[in-house]
């Protein structure tokens, strides 16, 4: 399964931030890395009827989140996803949904080579570590190349989410993909377009003195949504 994945990855082929809370394109993950070290503090905004929690759809959410780049191969991010419209009280028993996720890199990117790094969301609820609910669980292999088409850069991204022994794949479902685009003379926009195994998005996203990031997208070409993060090399 790897083999044809690698495979279709290389037929088919900017480091930036999801409003999931790791390196990828708006909603999908990337097989991008920050730099060592680099350091993100961010929140998005995901519409109704996209956000779900216990298989209900009724709010919008906002996932907020701390992301570290250990070192250049390992990420590793920690979110509080809020039902927005929700009082966080004994009397509602709702609490906001904590999750840490862990990526690593088995392969650098190479000139016909992918990047190719595995994501694991939640991924104490598989260890046994947690009895908490899997809202946004994931594991996943993905898949990201990058080239030059005349002025414009371009970067493929192709993934696969599974379930893990006892912690099903609940963000994502099978495969997912995404193409994101920069003009050579804007390096620091550039637009994207995906299907996160549900639904399609589009999106652009800026950064702002190499700090501030910020994107706007279409979900489903339906509702807006959004994302702003901010990013220091520790």
């Amino acid at each position: 399964m790897i083999l044809v994945f690698i495979l279709i990855l290389l037929l088919t082929s900017l480091k930036g931030q999801s409003v999931s809370g790791t390196a990828g394109l708006f909603h999908i993950p990337s097989a991008k890395m920050f730099p060592e070290k680099t350091f993100i503090i961010g929140a998005s905004y995901i519409p109704k009827p996209y956000f779900q929690r216990f298989d209900k759809r009724v709010n919008p959410g906002m996932p907020t989140y701390l992301n570290v780049t250990l070192f250049p191969f390992m990420e590793v991010m920690f979110r509080y996803t809020h039902e927005l419209n929700m009082r966080v009280n004994p009397t509602t028993r709702y609490y906001p949904d904590r999750m840490m996720t862990f990526r690593f890199r088995v392969l650098k990117e190479k000139e016909w080579i992918p990047a190719i790094v595995f994501g694991f969301q939640d991924i104490t609820k598989a260890l046994g570590l947690s009895s908490s609910a899997n809202n946004y669980s994931a594991s996943y292999i993905v898949g990201t190349k990058g080239f030059e088409v005349g002025a414009m850069n371009v970067n493929t991204t192709l993934g696969f989410a599974y379930d893990l022994k006892n912690l099903p794949s609940e963000e994502y479902n099978g495969f997912f993909s995404g193409i994101e685009v920069a003009h050579k003379s804007l390096p620091f926009t550039s637009v994207m377009i995906e299907h996160n195994s549900k639904q399609p998005i589009l999106g652009i996203r800026h950064f702002f003195m190499d700090r501030l990031h910020l994107m706007f997208g279409v979900w489903d070409f339906k509702k807006m949504t959004m994302n702003l993060s901010y990013h220091v090399n520790l």
